[in-house]
Order: C-alpha cells, then structure tokens, then sequence
C-alpha cells in the first residue's frame, strides 16, 4: 500500500482565493479532481468494507437493489487509512479552512443500488 500511496500526489495549489471565499460564505466546496488519483484505492477500500463487515453494518436487500451501511472503519480498512493519512484531503482542508492543521473525524461508507426503496439516514458530508 504505501508504494500506491506514494504515488498519489497532494495538489493545494488546487486552493484559491476565490475557494476559501466560497468555503468561507457556503460552509463546503467541491474541489473537482482533487482526488481522481484516488478512485481505485477508494473502491477498493469500499469493496475490502463490505466483505468484513464491521459490528455497525447494515445491509438491506428489498428486491430491487440493495443498501450497505457501514461506519468507523477507517483504521481497520488499510485503503481507509492510506486515504487518511496519505491523501490529500487534510492539506486541502486545512487550505480551505485557512488553518495549519486539520482533524480527520469519522468515515461513512453508504452503498445504494438504483431503486432501493430504504431511505438512506440523515447525514452532513
């Protein structure tokens, strides 16, 4: 894993007056690209979830699609921690947030087929 990670490259200079203006104004930014060098760890990592599940998953199959609900498994999903800790994403936030550090709070992973009629919970990204 870390010969993958280490080929990812972080990208602040993705952060622009403009985007910490938005950050600032809206609470949230999409940052396009940001992590298309990570796609494949992440689905991955997604995949490697739903295999071992852990004690908080959930999975509803109704017939017409399916619903994996998973949470907490950043440290035991080595892609999840290779995404953690290697990404990008705490430099960008940090960007964004005109802050030197950033603080990496909770993983979420929901997998919804087209026409699963469970509603997926409430949850802010």
């Amino acid at each position: 894993m870390a010969s993958q990670a280490a080929s990812h490259t972080s990208n602040a200079s993705m952060i622009d007056a403009g985007t910490i203006a938005d950050y600032q104004r809206d609470g949230a930014v999409c940052i396009r690209g940001a992590f298309k060098g990570w796609v494949d760890t992440i689905a991955a990592g997604i995949e490697r979830n739903m295999q071992n599940r852990s004690a908080t998953a959930s999975d509803i199959a109704n017939g017409r699609g399916s619903f994996f609900d998973d949470y907490c498994n950043w440290e035991r999903v080595p892609e999840f921690v290779s995404l953690v800790r290697d990404s990008p994403a705490a430099e960008l936030a940090a960007a964004v947030m005109q802050s030197r550090t950033a603080q990496f709070f909770h993983d979420h992973v929901l997998v919804k087929e087209p026409g699963t009629q469970k509603p997926t919970p409430w949850h802010q990204d």
